[in-house]
């Protein structure tokens, strides 16, 4: 028999219901209603018994003494083991006098059986082998076991055949390999049972299996019951055509219960009603045409659900699957497209001409433009020196190359005032955002203490003050401290010192608030700050005190930084070479330097820690306010293609220094050399190229090299937020029906948002590889203009490539 049940939890229940107990209870059961109905002359005729309806429950319901109490009138006993029970039994199974042994045995140890689902899959294949063995019991999911044929009798071992193979060549027959099964059989028998020899198990096995194949098969060969009823009717048919395939013996039966999932939902109550008219006994199957017909409606009807869900899915899946080829087909093109420079030229102009535009538009001024210009295109190290960022681009415009002292100092203190005035402002700003958040943090306060007053007065007994003080401490998760007064009064009358319990609330918050904003002002002027001590209780006088504060410190260090770069500029006069741009651009990084002593916590050691005295970014921003947007673009453009074309020139310097070490002949240069000059010079010597043609291959190395490095940034953009991509739209496709009770068809709501998140995906690639295409250069001498100058000014992301094709290793430093 293969009992089918739709779930794992079904036929995990129903494997214990084969145990002992329940089966002897349900046999108990059974020999109750037979002693009962053949001592009142009653027919099983389908209708219902009123006396046997306490038993047409849950076998867990069901008790022993309830069935002796009831039957006591016509069963001495309801021990199924004892002779007289036990024939009866038979009778009512149908079965022979020589199954008593067989039943008596499941009576003791229950029916044996296997059960196969999700939760013991690594067992399959033993498990559907034995399904077919005679007296076999498989308990299985509908969709466990698919594909594994059951064959009557079971599964012979190989080890079995192996043995009977051997036997047979004994024998004498040549080659028992190729014979059939029942060919084997028939050879066997007639072989002498002397000659099976230490084999003699193995055949007896082997004649043995056939036998139970024969008595199975007379049985009526494999039985499929189906618990219930799958939604889908292909499943059913599935299970179905386990049985009686190839010619062999089977039957099957479905059976259903009104309680079942499918008939509750549909149509089960007119079923229900038809029994409570004709007063159908529910121990007895009933089987009309009404109730097959309303399981197939039912089933048409889920399947037909079922089939509009998947569509309604698959419209969800169209949205993500066009998204889905874009991205592969701009992947792909990557992959094959030789020359990159043009797509990340229209990348770069198209993400400069947003931040522009956005930089303008700025109320603090243009200076996160050029922060991210900066950011972009870092100064590095290239093959004329040092070659400036936009922003340092901007500030060397502006000295003057015959008066380079007095212009330096000049810039130098512009930049301090510049970013002075910029603190300054960011101070004022969040002095009035600390002011707005006291007054709500007031006013919140003021509200609870109102509420629970308000609760003090509708109270019989009111609290002890310590007990109210607590409470009141809780609400405003301040400490709190009264007066012994203030105490005396709160206890006699809780009203009275409301205002007063308000007034020392405010003055706490405000000291709470001011000194942190001290504190941060204090942190982001970076000197020490003099303020009076104890701070105003009122916020008016604190809010002057701050800001007074705060301009005073900025005021000391802008005259200390003039002071310290008066100082530093003549020594670096003395010792650098400031006659070139490279030259007056490490001056200007060199002096916005400076360096103090630290204690390490790991070491125990004193060192030198290099910090950015000042910034120029700021300076640099009120050199472009002036200007118009389409200027400012065409400008910065203009200044990053000649960066990309230095880069370009450093990698192709610095990758052929290193390849012509080793290399013999243009071929030993890979890729680069043929780009160059074509296949047919690959073998010639490169010890033998001309200057013109050594420009060539420099040239053709470096744009070889950086096109492979903004090939693997585009890549590694496209892969890594597609994946982050994907995971914000599964999690919008899950929240998105929350739209329906707006109103709203989820699935117009869903493609408009999606269409939204992926323009922001484009978007977001298209920053991520701007903010990298900078970044990837070549390892450089280390400059270090004076002991207090930066250790490397290089990006911090190194890559080493091979114009060969190979991609080395990228590390951070």
């Amino acid at each position: 028999m293969l009992v089918g049940t739709t779930s794992v939890e079904s036929s995990e229940r129903l494997s214990g219901r084969l145990k002992p107990e329940p089966v002897r209870r349900l046999l108990q059961v059974a020999l109750t209603r037979r002693a009962y109905m053949q001592a009142n002359h009653l027919e099983e005729d389908g209708r219902r018994v009123e006396a046997l309806i306490p038993f047409n429950e849950p076998l867990e319901k069901i008790t022993p003494d309830a069935l002796r109490k009831f039957i006591a009138p016509h069963l001495t006993s309801v021990n199924p083991e004892e002779a007289n029970n036990l024939q009866t039994l038979l009778d009512a199974l149908n079965l022979p006098k020589e199954s008593a042994e067989r039943l008596k045995a499941i009576l003791q140890g229950g029916v044996p059986h296997q059960v196969l689902n999700a939760r013991n899959h690594t067992e399959e294949s033993q498990i559907i082998a034995s399904a077919g063995a005679f007296g076999a019991v498989t308990i299985a999911t509908n969709m466990a076991g698919r594909g594994v044929d059951i064959k009557l009798g079971g599964e012979l071992a190989e080890e079995v055949i192996a043995a009977v193979n051997r036997v047979l060549r004994k024998s004498g027959y040549e080659d028992p390999f190729d014979m059939t099964l029942e060919e084997r059989r028939q050879a066997l028998l007639k072989v002498e049972p002397s000659q099976y020899g230490i084999y003699d198990a193995e055949v007896k096995l082997f004649l043995q299996y056939f036998e139970d194949m024969e008595r199975v098969k007379e049985l009526g060969g494999l039985h499929v019951i189906g618990s219930e009823r799958h939604e889908a009717r292909r499943i059913d048919n599935q299970l179905r055509g386990r049985a009686a395939r190839q010619g062999d013996p089977g039957s099957s039966r479905f059976y259903l219960s009104l309680e079942d999932d499918l008939m509750r939902m549909f149509g089960g109550d007119q079923v229900s009603n038809l029994m409570e008219r004709l007063s159908v006994d529910e121990s007895l199957p009933l089987e009309v045409r009404l109730v097959s017909n309303i399981i197939e409606s039912s089933q048409t009807r889920v399947e037909g659900a079922n089939f509009d869900v998947r569509k309604h899915l698959l419209d969800y899946d169209d949205v993500l699957n066009m998204q889905r080829t874009q991205i592969y087909s701009q992947r792909d093109r990557i992959f094959v497209k030789e020359d990159l420079s043009e797509d990340v030229a229209e990348m770069l102009e198209a993400e400069v001409t947003k931040r522009v535009a956005i930089g303008l538009a700025d109320e603090e001024g243009p200076w996160k433009l050029v922060a991210w210009l900066d950011q972009v295109q870092p100064t590095f190290e290239s093959l004329n020196g040092l070659f400036p960022s936009y922003g340092f681009k901007l500030l060397l415009n502006e000295l003057k190359t015959d008066d380079l002292k007095p212009s330096t100092l000049n810039l130098v203190s512009r930049a301090i005032q510049s970013e002075e005035t910029h603190t300054l402002h960011a101070i004022e700003t969040l002095v009035e955002k600390t002011r707005e958040a006291l007054e709500t943090q007031i006013a919140e306060r003021d509200d609870d203490l109102d509420a629970y007053f308000q609760g003090l007065r509708d109270m019989e007994e009111k609290p002890r003050p310590q007990k109210m003080l607590e409470e009141i401490n809780a609400l405003v998760h301040l400490p709190l401290k009264l007066s012994a007064e203030m105490m005396r009064a709160l206890g006699d009358d809780p009203e009275s010192t409301k205002e007063d319990i308000q007034e020392i609330v405010a003055q706490q918050l405000t000291f709470l608030n001011g000194g942190r904003l001290l504190s941060v002002v204090q942190n982001r002027v970076g000197e020490q700050l003099s303020s009076p001590n104890p701070l105003p209780a009122d916020w008016e006088p604190l809010e002057g005190i701050v800001l007074q504060a705060a301009r005073e410190g900025l005021t000391r260090k802008r005259e200390r930084l003039n002071n310290q770069v008066a100082r530093d500029i003549d020594v670096l006069l003395q010792r650098e070479s400031v006659h070139d741009e490279a030259g007056k651009l490490r001056l200007l990084l060199t002096l916005s330097q400076g360096a103090r002593a630290v204690f390490n916590q790991k070491t125990h050691k004193q060192m030198t820690q290099n910090y950015m005295r000042f910034t120029y970014a700021f300076l640099a921003a009120q050199l472009l306010e002036n200007k118009e947007a389409q200027d400012i673009n065409d400008d910065a453009m203009e200044h990053l293609d000649a960066a990309e074309k230095s880069l370009r020139a450093t990698w192709g310097q610095s990758e052929y220094e290193r390849l012509s070490q080793n290399a013999t002949r243009l071929a030993d240069f890979g890729d680069a050399a043929r780009i160059a000059f074509g296949a047919e010079r690959l073998d010639d010597a490169a010890s033998v190229l001309n200057e013109e043609d050594r420009a060539r291959l420099i040239a053709s190395i470096g744009r070889y090299v950086l096109n492979e490095v903004h090939r693997h940034l585009l890549l590694s953009a496209f892969s890594e937020l597609w994946v982050e991509y994907l995971t914000k739209v599964e999690a919008l496709r899950i929240a998105i029906g929350l739209e329906a009770y707006a109103q709203r068809d989820p699935l117009v709501q869903y493609k408009g948002r999606a269409s939204e998140m992926f323009q922001e995906l484009l978007t977001d690639v298209r920053g991520l590889v701007i903010g990298r295409a900078f970044a990837a250069r070549p390892r450089r001498v280390e400059i270090n203009p004076i002991e207090t100058a930066e250790k490397e000014i290089v990006a911090p992301l190194e890559v080493s490539a091979d114009v060969s094709g190979n991609k080395k290793k990228r590390k951070r430093h």
